[in-house]
């Protein structure tokens, strides 16, 4: 049993946070992870820094260019990820890039480093049975498009709120629950909804709706720009106790 299958069978309400590889710096990176994971983060979601991230909003594309301008690279981020493993051997990482950025840094031959991928901008099919694809959703894919991408996903099912880019802090959209029955009537596999979460009360109404998990990104990254470790524990503590 994987990570990610061992943290939805202990747990049938996991909060998925997410931080950009190396932001703002090494240090700084870790120490955040170790926060996210002393506060009782579930999995960690790592972005791969790459230019134009046409998904994200600025708050990540941000965090993108600066860890770019600070001289990123493939030997970095082999060095981050194997650390990040041997300190943390049974944390569930999932990796986030774009197809430039798999392709780049050869992130489907790295899968020892990482327990799932996903790749949002492009629909990225298995190869072999040892692929570990996740796959994104939204309410305007047909039935055919979901099928397909349901016989090439493991681990779990990645269901935006609604169509859109990240980072959004208006009224949460309520079409991924329709997403969810849709996927749910053609496989059983754990679901989270990600795009526009950041609050409790929306954590909580995402779980009484029937997600499985939660997947919040933007927000974390606006905490940690304030540059105060009691907020960033404050923030990830109020989302880890709305899931219970």
């Amino acid at each position: 049993m994987n990570n990610i299958e061992r943290i939805f069978k202990n747990n049938n309400k996991c909060v998925t946070l997410y931080l950009t590889l190396g932001y703002p710096n090494k240090d700084e990176f870790f120490k955040h992870v170790d926060i996210l994971v002393e506060e009782g983060m579930d999995i960690l979601e790592i972005g791969i820094p790459v230019e134009n991230p046409s998904l994200d909003g600025k708050t990540i594309a941000d965090t993108h260019a600066k860890v770019i301008q600070n001289g990123f690279n493939e030997s970095i981020l082999v060095e981050y990820l194997s650390e990040l493993r041997k300190k943390y051997p049974r944390l569930p990482i999932t990796i986030m890039s774009y197809k430039k950025g798999i392709d780049q840094y050869n992130l489907l031959d790295k899968n020892d480093l990482y327990d799932v991928i996903l790749c949002p901008d492009q629909f990225v099919a298995s190869e072999n049975d040892n692929a570990k694809l996740i796959q994104i959703y939204n309410q305007e894919m047909s039935d055919e498009m979901i099928t397909e991408r349901i016989q090439n996903n493991k681990g779990f099912a990645y269901v935006m709120s609604g169509a859109g880019t990240t980072g959004g802090k208006g009224q949460l959209s309520d079409a991924y629950i329709a997403t969810m029955k849709r996927i749910r009537n053609i496989v059983d596999i754990p679901i989270q909804v990600g795009f526009g979460i950041y609050s409790p009360d929306q954590v909580k109404t995402v779980f009484q709706n029937g997600a499985d998990g939660v997947i919040i990104g933007s927000e974390i990254i606006r905490v940690i720009n304030t540059n105060s470790e009691d907020e960033l524990r404050k923030y990830v503590r109020s989302i880890t106790e709305a899931r219970d």
